[in-house]
């Protein structure tokens, strides 16, 4: 009895050893056959017009070639790029230095034509509200009035010929030369004046001129028109007053607003934004320190000849080369692979002026 109950356990556990062995079996072809679970994206899903790496970045299948930056190569010192950023406020204060010694120089020239080109001596005396709005205000006045020729500044009111006041009125900047004693003029005359406005500082569009090449040799520049300032929130949706940066956009929902400004703008390539950047044509803003920048398409009957291969280290053949990213605060480029869901960059718009 004892060895019957004996083989009859070590039938019965040989059968369960097998009956394990065989749901494990079939359980490993169950899960092989199941479709495997597409990777959730911080963005959600991105259906299926979107490239399986733009919609998921960070797969390991999505290893990307590295795009060497761009170096500035024709310029001597790169740090030497001045970096600016817009201000927060939305009036006079605005008002750039060339702006300011632009309309000195008219008040100037105007002195001198009815000065008959006499040395004469002046004083500043600058309205405290216009200096507080305006940082530096009164010192970029005098050194610039000191430093012309046929002008002697004096510190003492009594010993100036002519008085120029600085004021303002409203958004406008005004200066004013006034004949004190008539020595050029009649006493108490206004003898010339120069005022700028916010309509100035407001302008939108700077013309940019990109050099081209043809067979590697310097060609005829390009003219393109870049927007002074990024794209605002209020411009973007057409209402309110707000001047800070529109984000939190797709590369294409840029694409589509610019192209509502006509001619085909477009976010800026990057050799038009490089030469607007050098020339001081466009400024960053403190907000949004990032900005979309298109790489330039070798394949475009009007970007390719912009190419300078001696000179552009980007790698031109990658697939997913829709934008590249800018940042204000290195003077850097950054690779973008993720091309349809952007947080907290910047644009503006650009297009090629016949």
């Amino acid at each position: 009895m004892h060895i019957y109950l004996n083989t009859e356990t070590k039938k019965g556990s040989m059968f369960n050893h097998l009956l394990k062995i065989n749901l494990l079996i079939t359980l490993a072809f169950f899960l092989v056959g199941c479709p495997k679970q597409a990777p959730v994206t911080q963005s959600g899903s991105c259906g299926k017009e979107v490239p399986f790496c733009v919609c998921n970045p960070m797969s390991p299948k999505c290893e990307s070639k590295t795009v060497i930056p761009n170096q500035f190569t024709d310029r001597p010192d790169k740090a030497g790029i001045q970096i600016s950023f817009e201000t927060a406020q939305t009036g006079i204060e605005a008002a750039s230095l060339e702006e300011i010694e632009e309309q000195l120089a008219s008040l100037l020239n105007q002195i001198r034509i009815k000065a008959e080109n006499q040395e004469v001596a002046i004083f500043v005396e600058c309205e405290a509200k216009a200096c507080r709005r305006i940082k530096n205000l009164q010192e970029t006045t005098e050194n610039f009035l000191g430093n012309s020729r046929d002008f002697n500044l004096q510190s003492d009111e009594s010993l100036a010929d002519i008085n120029v006041k600085i004021r303002l009125d409203g958004e406008q900047l005004i200066f004013e030369a006034l004949d004190k004693d008539g020595t050029v003029g009649n006493a108490g005359e206004i003898l010339a004046r120069a005022s700028l406005g916010r309509d100035l500082v407001e302008s939108g569009w700077s013309l940019v001129k990109v050099p081209t090449f043809e067979d590697e040799e310097p060609s005829s520049p390009m003219n393109f028109r870049i927007m002074k300032n990024l794209v605002t929130q209020s411009e973007y949706s057409g209402t309110g007053v707000s001047r800070l940066p529109q984000v939190g956009l797709s590369f294409e929902a840029a694409v589509e607003y610019c192209q509502k400004q006509g001619r085909d703008a477009v976010p800026p390539n990057v050799h038009v934004f490089e030469y607007a950047l050098r020339q001081g044509k466009i400024v960053g803003h403190r907000r949004s320190h990032l900005e979309i920048v298109r790489i330039t398409n070798e394949e475009d009957e009007i970007e390719g000849p912009m190419i300078n291969y001696e000179i552009d280290l980007f790698d031109f053949e990658r697939a997913l080369d829709t934008m590249l990213i800018f940042s204000w605060r290195t003077g850097d480029y950054e690779s973008s692979k993720q091309t349809y869901f952007q947080d907290d960059l910047g644009f503006r718009c650009a297009y090629w002026a016949e």
